[in-house]
């Protein structure tokens, strides 16, 4: 699956649709009067022990990468972090960072099933 910012906004619509509040915040970093990149941020959070941030950060040329920051999920948290994809599913979402050069990597699916 092609990742890109209308899937992130489609996934932050999933969490909205299971109880998450959501406050979008958009910054442009500018260098010499041109645009180096827009960072797009979603941060989404649902009573104070589940709480996440998920970004796009868009380049002139096209390129989207995206991140995600566990602010805190029942005592987890972590750094803002590249995702290489992830997947809303009916009742879930699984997100996956970039593997090793040996393909192993992290994968991890949020239980949510509707509230």
């Amino acid at each position: 699956m092609q990742m890109s910012f209308e899937y992130l906004r489609g996934t932050v619509d999933f969490f909205s649709s299971r109880g998450f509040t959501v406050q979008v915040e958009e910054e442009t970093i500018r260098r010499d009067d041109r645009e180096v990149y827009t960072t797009v941020r979603h941060s989404l959070e649902r009573g104070a022990e589940e709480r996440f941030a998920l970004s796009c950060v868009r380049y002139p040329d096209g390129k989207e990468t995206f991140w995600l920051e566990i602010r805190d999920f029942h005592g987890l948290r972590t750094f803002d972090t590249e995702l290489d994809s992830w997947q809303h599913r009916e009742d879930s979402v699984e997100f996956k960072y970039y593997p090793r050069q040996d393909g192993v990597g992290l994968s991890f699916i949020l239980d949510l099933p509707p509230s």
